[in-house]
């Protein structure tokens, strides 16, 4: 026997000033003759003793989890974001993005998180969103996103209005699972003020294992970029011009000119080492999985995720 709440619900999805929120409605003269829990969303039962207890029915655990929803602070942008609409065929390779769905969906207490990395427009809101809308309906566990660049300008408005900034931070380093979007974004590259705030989230999430991190970044990590692997085989010095010669071919470029000039681009874009503290992004690397998404910017073109 279902509780009438759950047989009925529907849940409508709002923009409440930006925020996506969902308004649980239901047949409410149905839950208050519901046989189940006669409209109180509790039940009585009989434990091994005989002892008599009131538990919680269906109905209740249905709408905490729409509270749950609620306060995670989901772009209202984003508010129809789910993995079934994400659209893989975009994809150059599939495989991690489906690993990713497959994890979040048999997330338990402690689990290792994810550092999405790609271009803008390759879908790494929309999957961090649909993670916590999954994780929220459908597991019942707390969530919080929050833009990086955003939580910056909430910590100086914060100072104006005597609010602390431990009030900001606070929350987002207690979270169950805290989902970090736009990694690196900030007005100032290498500013002390943003790695300050950021060194002192994560450092505080990491020495907490019971705690899982969510991060997406539009730049990439010096290691699975090629990086580190070009710098270390002498790149700028006279002993590239050989590996060169010898790696093109093996690494599927038309010719040794098409292999240098990718390379020069590699080793001279930013990456998340240059937006925050190695130290930082070495805790990161052992707190998520990286995951890169390569896909063409969906903003640009007709094409939905």
């Amino acid at each position: 026997m279902a509780c009438k709440l759950v047989e009925t619900l529907e849940k409508v999805f709002k923009n409440v000033n930006g925020v996506s929120q969902i308004e649980g409605k239901y047949d409410e003269e149905a839950v208050r003759n519901c046989p189940m829990c006669g409209g109180i969303l509790e039940f009585e039962t009989t434990d091994a003793q005989g002892y008599r207890m009131l538990s919680p029915c269906q109905g209740q655990f249905a709408l905490r989890r729409i509270r749950l929803y609620n306060n995670a602070l989901v772009p209202a942008r984003f508010m129809h974001a789910t993995f079934e609409a994400y659209n893989l065929g975009r994809l150059s390779e599939k495989a991690g993005v489906e690993m990713f769905m497959r994890e979040v969906k048999r997330y338990a207490r402690g689990a290792s998180g994810f550092l999405l990395e790609g271009g803008p427009g390759t879908g790494k809101t929309h999957l961090l969103c649909a993670a916590i809308r999954y994780m929220t309906l459908e597991l019942g566990v707390p969530c919080v996103y929050v833009d990086y660049s955003d939580l910056l300008g909430d910590i100086r408005a914060a100072y104006s209005k005597n609010i602390s900034e431990t009030d900001v931070i606070e929350p987002l380093v207690r979270a169950p699972v805290l989902f970090l979007d736009e990694l690196g974004k900030g007005r100032d590259k290498r500013n002390d003020f943003e790695i300050r705030i950021i060194n002192d989230i994560i450092n505080r999430r990491y020495k907490n294992p019971d705690l899982t991190t969510y991060f997406a970044s539009n730049y990439r990590d010096r290691d699975t970029s090629g990086y580190n692997n070009y710098k270390a085989a002498g790149y700028g010095t006279p002993a590239w011009d050989d590996y060169a010669q010898k790696r093109w071919k093996s690494e599927r470029f038309s010719s040794k000119d098409a292999f240098d000039r990718y390379v020069e681009v590699v080793m001279n874009q930013e990456y998340i080492e240059d937006r925050i503290s190695d130290s930082t992004v070495s805790r990161i690397m052992e707190m998520a999985n990286r995951l890169y998404i390569n896909a063409p910017d969906c903003r640009r073109s007709a094409g939905k995720f």
